[in-house]
């Protein structure tokens, strides 16, 4: 279980935010654990990040923007398969 094994945090950046269930979800490329080769690893086979939502505002549900950068953490520690966002980065843009 989380924190078991470790924390496991991530800084990556949104690449799709068309989450077909709409709770929010994205697909980021994290640095130092995804490809930057889109060729080896495309979008579409990036795993959905789960948003992190404040506790009293859970019905709002808003994606970051294509292109913002991401602070995450992999709810599986290092197996780095569910990760989790948990904020944006202002100000770093590709």
């Amino acid at each position: 279980f989380l924190g078991k094994d470790g924390f496991v945090w991530w800084i990556g950046i949104v690449e799709d935010r068309s989450d077909p269930l709409g709770i929010g979800r994205c697909r980021c490329r994290i640095f130092g654990w995804h490809t930057d080769n889109k060729m080896e690893l495309a979008t579409k086979d990036l795993p959905w990040a789960q948003p992190m939502y404040p506790i009293n505002n859970s019905k709002t549900f808003a994606a970051p923007k294509i292109g913002d950068w991401i602070v995450g953490f992999f709810m599986d520690g290092p197996n780095a398969q569910s990760p989790v966002m948990m904020g944006v980065l202002p100000g770093l843009q590709n």
